[in-house]
């Protein structure tokens, strides 16, 4: 990847929108944040919960996730549209069902072709092994 990469400050995706402590919680494309134009896309945290960050984002055609890495180890996978990975070791094309772990640190960057649907949903899993859950819940 020719570009130096930058790290997304954790702030950039926002509260988490779910209850961390509910036991059960449910996500779908719909669930994702409405397209915009410019860059980054749009990006909204539904779930900060045990073990994980559950962060959607939303790619209108030709929009670049320019090139990064994360602290922590992630999946991504695309739940509408087409998007495309690309990452020291290649272009991964991203349809739905795929889904791709990378390690804490790769660098990549993720972009929705020019030719790509008008909504491109992808859910990223950051694997923070972090517990959030509250007394009242650990007691339960």
């Amino acid at each position: 990847m020719a570009r130096k990469p930058f790290n997304m400050s954790p702030k950039a995706f926002g509260p988490a929108e779910a209850d961390p402590n509910a036991n059960v919680s449910v996500f779908s494309a719909d669930d994702a944040p409405t397209p915009r134009t410019g860059t980054p896309p749009a990006i909204s945290r539904k779930l900060e919960g045990d073990g994980a960050n559950l962060i959607f984002l939303t790619f209108s055609p030709g929009q670049v996730l320019r090139s990064h890495t994360t602290a922590h180890p992630i999946t991504i996978q695309t739940l509408k549209g087409a998007l495309v990975l690309n990452t020291d070791e290649g272009e991964i094309p991203l349809e739905p069902g795929t889904v791709v772990h990378l390690r804490a640190m790769v660098v990549h960057e993720v972009s929705a072709p020019e030719d790509a649907a008008e909504e491109n949903v992808l859910l990223l899993t950051m694997l923070t092994g972090e517990r959030h859950a509250t007394k009242e819940t650990e007691q339960e």
